[in-house]
């Protein structure tokens, strides 16, 4: 193990990461890992400096042997502040896991009911322990002692939480973890506490799939939209709104609130406008529905139709094939005094069988309107200055990333801003761990195996300029990838087989740019994706019992081209406005 790490050490650099080459050597070490010893793996660990140290824990938490396991939680005290970085990348490479053991999860929760030291790291032992919770339910586990323990766990502290940072943390391991029994307890905190810990129960029902959501939750949810017994702020009403949507509208439900654009704030009814014409472009189950109620000249007319504001929600494929399809969603909602609210862009993965939530960041603001001395909208007159960002990474939700809160540290934030983004989430994936061996009828036996992994940085910021009255929101997504798969056919008198690797390097980038000098106000939305290269090699090979062997390579290596993303017309035009009036000096941000 000690000879493969030095062999390979070099690619392993924080500087590194973005090559497909360190996707490669992460991939060829967890293989390594397997075979190794406790010892081992711990020498290793205690030899190495703190740049490498974060990338050697992913490997080894990835590997998932009973020895690799041991290693990492010997090596890490959860005691000690100071190494809370690694203990965080330990936890994501955990809730990555291919496949996770009840051992797993009992050292988890034995951790979370010991002392650690950092508040942060205690979060996200909690909201990881609800993803594994969720995938060792796929694998039929629900029923495991260490499952159950962590479920009640989890249920229990969250009825009996005061605090709402508490509260706030058991939603989010509910949010990973989808219990069906654990609904009732979303539904109520959704319909009954105010701001972030409302917006955070919606969102967790939101995940669930539409099977789940019985008439009580979408009674609920319309209860919550339509503000049948208290008001709600709109990053609520508007996920109240799209649960609706789409899990199987009645058709009354569609028309009221169709009904209700139109009565709502002026950005809300620009955003509900936007969400159903996005329905329609896009083809999405609701969509006859949707078409059946707009026969009805009361719910579809020009007064509805023609609301002015610049909130919006746009769909639209990455690629499409016969096979695999990609697709993205991009959100975003304002408030009346042109301050963003609530930005959302979502990236999904199809094949024939399964969909994959591939990536989701949320960048989310409140209380923002003393900055400008602007009116807050209704039933948002008391939240707190806020902003931060949130995060779901292949259907694991991380733990969300504040960027200031309060009014003092907003103040100073601005004052002291440099235009730096703040990561979320940054490290080494294993993304596909697949081996499979089957005896054929005929005699030989056939074996396939398939190994992919991930470097990943995302990373978000937002930055004020209220000489120029303008805001701006950056998300960046950096992603190599690498995957190689092996099929092998081996009988007595000869064996026959073919290798293939696969590799990618990427960047996509989400930029909004909002100039609240005017109303309606200017809002520019860009996606975009950089120049990219792309690596396909594919090895066919028969060996005879005489030691002849055959091979024959093929494979391609192209640069894809860079693209900007097509978003809506009013997009495009109102861009060209923003650009064109933007003066030079307009990039000095406060």
């Amino acid at each position: 193990l000690s000879e493969h790490w030095q062999s390979i050490r070099e690619h392993m650099y924080p500087d590194k990461l973005s090559n497909a080459e360190a996707v490669r050597s992460f991939l060829s070490f967890i293989q390594n890992i397997r075979k190794a010893t406790k010892e081992e793996i711990l020498q290793i660990m205690r030899s190495e400096n703190k740049e490498v140290l974060p990338q050697i824990v992913d490997a080894v938490t990835s590997a998932q042997t009973p020895a690799s396991l041991e290693a990492v939680l010997d090596f890490l005290d959860f005691k000690d502040a100071s190494t809370s970085l690694l203990q965080e990348r330990f936890l994501y490479a955990c809730g990555f896991a291919s496949h996770p053991s009840e051992m797993l999860l009992k050292s988890l929760t034995g951790k979370f009911k010991g002392d650690i030291a950092n508040e942060e790291i205690r979060e996200t032992v909690v909201i990881v322990m609800g993803a594994l919770i969720r995938k060792l339910c796929e694998r039929e586990g629900c029923k495991l002692p260490a499952v159950l323990e962590a479920k009640r766990l989890i249920l229990n502290r969250l009825e009996k939480a005061k605090k709402d940072d508490n509260v706030r943390m058991y939603l989010l391991a509910l949010k990973n973890a989808l219990l069906p029994e654990a609904i009732p307890l979303l539904l109520k905190y959704a319909e009954s506490e105010e701001g972030p810990i409302s917006n955070l129960a919606a969102t967790a029902l939101q995940r669930y799939d539409p099977s789940f959501l019985t008439k009580e939750v979408k009674e609920t949810m319309n209860r919550i939209y339509h503000q049948n017994r208290k008001v709600h702020e709109k990053t609520v009403r508007t996920t109240a709104a799209a649960i609706i949507l789409n899990s199987n509208p009645s058709y009354m439900e569609v028309k009221n609130i169709l009904l209700s654009i139109g009565e709502l704030p002026l950005e809300m009814s620009k955003y509900m406008l936007s969400m159903i014409q996005d329905i329609l472009h896009f083809e999405m189950p609701s969509s006859k529905t949707v078409r059946r109620v707009l026969k009805d000249m009361r719910t579809h007319n020009y007064d509805r139709f023609s609301k002015t504001g610049s909130s919006s929600a746009y769909s639209g494929y990455i690629t499409r094939g016969p096979d695999v399809s990609s697709t993205y969603s991009l959100d975003i909602l304002y408030s009346g005094s042109g301050i963003l609210r609530r930005s959302n862009l979502n990236i999904r993965i199809f094949d024939r069988n399964a969909e994959l939530h591939a990536s989701q960041v949320v960048i989310e603001a409140q209380g923002l309107e003393s900055i400008i001395a602007a009116t807050p909208d209704e039933g948002e007159e008391n939240l707190d200055s806020f902003a931060g960002m949130s995060a779901i990474l292949f259907d694991v939700q991380l733990r969300p990333v504040t960027f200031f809160q309060g009014y003092g540290d907003l103040m100073s934030k601005m004052l002291s801003a440099t235009g730096d983004s703040m990561n979320v989430v940054k490290g080494l994936i294993l993304l596909t761990d697949y081996s499979q061996e089957i005896q054929l009828q005929s005699g030989p036996s056939a074996s396939t195996e398939f190994l992919g992994g991930l470097a990943i940085d995302i990373s978000g910021g937002m930055e004020f300029s209220l000489w120029y009255r303008e805001s701006k929101t950056n998300v960046k997504n950096r992603v190599a990838t690498f995957v190689s798969g092996n099929a092998e056919v081996d009988s007595f008198f000869v064996k026959t087989g073919m290798e293939t690797t696969l590799e990618v390097e990427t960047s996509l980038d989400f930029i909004s740019t909002v100039q609240f000098s005017q109303y309606p106000f200017l809002v520019c939305m860009q996606m975009d994706r950089v120049e990219s290269p792309f690596r396909h090699y594919v090895t066919k090979y028969e060996s005879l019992p005489s030691g002849r062997r055959y091979t024959a390579r093929g494979g391609k290596a192209v640069l894809l081209a860079g693209n900007e993303y097509p978003l809506h017309q009013e997009n495009s035009n109102m861009c060209k406005q923003v650009f064109g009036a933007k003066s030079e000096s307009s990039s000095n941000w406060f």
